[in-house]
């Protein structure tokens, strides 16, 4: 056999090998993106717990979508609003964050958005704590009178996103 005429390597020619679920898991399909983002919540929770984002195509769909720029760019602009909310004055409409919490943490908040804004790799559950901390109305940077409590998670979350 000549050089010319070796086959190509593709994953369909591994049928049930690890080659092929690894391009499964890489390159998921609408259907799975459409069920992981319906589930979203349940499994950024598993993220933080430590789960494998290899160990089924809906967690791998997820870790995706938050390791995307589109959306560390949106928890990096929430970091960055809740960072500045304590500067708003306090409204019956609208739920704000624990003021001494944030001023407490203000200048982490706004490192890890930079960190989120950057172009290196970052592992999903961080970014998934993030993203717990900014929704989570009964987390710490809502009911944190001192801050410590969400000067841990955050510290936590941040080690989190390079491993």
């Amino acid at each position: 056999m000549l050089a010319g005429d070796v086959p190509a390597l593709t994953a369909d020619g591994f049928a049930g090998s690890q080659l092929q679920c690894a391009t499964r898991l890489l390159v998921p399909s609408a259907a799975v993106r459409l069920a992981a983002r319906l589930v979203g919540r349940k499994l950024d929770r598993a993220l933080v717990s430590g789960a494998n984002p290899a160990a089924s195509r809906l967690l791998a769909a997820r870790a995706a979508r938050l390791s995307s720029a589109g959306t560390r760019a949106r928890i990096a602009d929430g970091l960055e609003r809740v960072a500045l909310s304590a500067d708003v004055p306090r409204s019956r409409v609208r739920i704000l964050p624990a003021r001494a919490a944030i001023l407490a943490n203000r200048s982490e908040l706004l490192e890890i958005a930079g960190i989120l804004r950057d172009d290196r790799p970052l592992y999903a559950r961080g970014v998934a704590m993030l993203r717990g901390i900014l929704t989570d109305g009964a987390g710490p940077a809502y009911t944190d009178r001192r801050g410590e409590g969400l000067a841990g998670q955050l510290q936590i979350a941040r080690a989190s996103l390079s491993g």
